[in-house]
């Protein structure tokens, strides 16, 4: 039976398709997501939340967060304005869905220079006013490429990204050093970057097997490139549709 390794905080969708399709799944998450905001900021940001006419999201988590926050301190969605919204991509778009909004703009390419170039493509940003929601380790690409079209840009970070430290006692690090994978599946370069900081703990026996890998996007690619591995195969979405895809793909 092919095995793949898991490596989001959350793996129970791509789970779910895979072990319909016999793979045995491996959970063991590399990072940790926890949603909070700084209050002075919030405070700042949505009292001037009207003035934007922009909001652009960085990932579902960015989504999450914000809403999470937007909601202790306002009854109505009526209240997040006019401004039009951007999505990195199709899983953010999805997860802004869930709040009866729509986006604007969602880059064919997901990635966040696309979604920039889809804005300006939509209208001119010179001065515009962009809040940018984000995570802690989010890339500067994003408000790099706003500066360039002369954007005013606002940042909001919503959640913080944690790296786990593995340990040398759980079951399934154990599992994967004795015997290890076919795949393992990175979701982003903060993945990564855990991965290669717990390299003497994830260390494989001879015999183990060594696992192809899959990453999700174009950013996470160039994320394990900078560590001279081999992506065999990129997801074209977060979505636990696609990463299935790549994965079984790969199996074949």
């Amino acid at each position: 039976m092919a095995r793949v390794l898991l490596t989001r905080q959350d793996n129970s969708a791509v789970s779910k398709i895979l072990k319909k399709s016999g793979v045995d799944c491996l959970d063991m998450p590399l990072i940790n997501c926890a949603f909070e905001v700084n209050t002075d900021d919030a405070i700042d940001i949505f009292g001037e939340l009207s003035g934007y006419d922009w909001l652009t999201f960085s990932s579902p988590n960015a989504v999450k967060g914000f809403f999470k926050a937007f909601f202790k301190e306002f009854k109505d969605i009526r209240s997040l304005g006019i401004a039009r919204i951007a999505c990195v991509g199709e899983a953010t778009a999805k997860e802004l869905s869930k709040f009866y909004l729509c986006a604007d703009v969602i880059p064919e390419k997901q990635t966040g220079i696309d979604m920039v170039e889809a804005m300006h493509n939509f209208e001119s940003l010179d001065n515009l006013r962009v809040l940018s929601v984000r995570g802690n380790l989010a890339l500067p690409d994003v408000l790099k490429a706003l500066d360039e079209k002369r954007a005013i840009v606002d940042t909001f970070e919503v959640y913080k990204t944690v790296l786990l430290s593995l340990n040398d006692t759980d079951k399934t690090l154990i599992d994967f050093k004795k015997n290890g994978a076919d795949v393992v599946v990175f979701a982003s370069p903060s993945a990564v970057q855990s991965f290669v900081n717990n390299a003497s703990k994830l260390a494989l026996s001879d015999k183990a097997v060594r696992p192809k890998i899959v990453a999700i996007g174009s950013t996470t690619a160039e994320a394990v490139k900078k560590y001279s591995m081999n992506v065999v195969s990129v997801a074209q979405s977060p979505s636990p549709e696609d990463i299935a895809k790549a994965v079984l793909e790969l199996l074949k």
